[in-house]
């Protein structure tokens, strides 16, 4: 790769940084479909020519942002197998909370009431088809069905925990967030084993 080419890389990553960072603060208090592209690319000092060069509009910029975090955690899940996620899981905790503490302000923003639906339902498929997955791999003695009651508690429960912790701006260190919510979740998983 050329130096001119490096350059270009490099103004392109910057460019979307900016506009990154601007929609980030206008989620912080409007939602998307309340949010233009001349104002995103005013508060970014971009124009909106350039803009257009790499999204539709906002809701296509939203949606690349979001198919980036998801393919980076797709990332970071395919490294551990399905025994490692039920029984060795702070490794793959201490992972993904390093990774929202490194996307904290995209994260905050998606988790409010300003945030993208699609995203927690999105995010919510993809950890439960690979916490499915584990759990029937492992023969677990409860049925499947039961399965649904423990993800539902185990998601809610975490998402609540990581919008609790972003929005004090990530004080704790992931691996005692990765403790931490491991420690909950198996006191919750202990406790639903003698109630069904």
């Amino acid at each position: 790769m050329g130096e001119a080419e490096k350059k270009e890389d490099r103004r392109v990553r910057r460019t979307r940084k900016l506009l990154t960072q601007a929609l980030t603060e206008l989620l912080q208090h409007k939602q998307i479909n309340e949010i233009s592209v001349k104002e995103l690319t005013d508060l970014a000092d971009v124009s909106r020519g350039t803009f257009y060069l790499y999204y539709r509009d906002v809701y296509d910029m939203l949606e690349k942002i979001e198919d980036s975090m998801f393919a980076a955690l797709d990332g970071i899940l395919s490294v551990y197998a399905g025994e490692e996620m039920m029984d060795q899981s702070v490794p793959m905790l201490t992972d993904l909370f390093t990774f929202i503490q490194d996307n904290r302000e995209m994260c905050r923003v998606l988790l409010s009431p300003n945030g993208d639906m699609n995203f927690l339902h999105r995010l919510n498929e993809v950890i439960r088809d690979r916490s499915l997955n584990a759990w029937e791999n492992m023969h677990i003695e409860h049925h499947v069905e039961e399965f649904d009651y423990h993800y539902s508690f185990v998601i809610f429960g975490c998402a609540g925990l990581i919008r609790a912790w972003v929005n004090r701006d990530c004080p704790e260190t992931p691996a005692q967030m990765a403790a931490l919510s491991d420690t909950m979740i198996r006191q919750g998983i202990h406790l639903g084993k003698a109630s069904i």
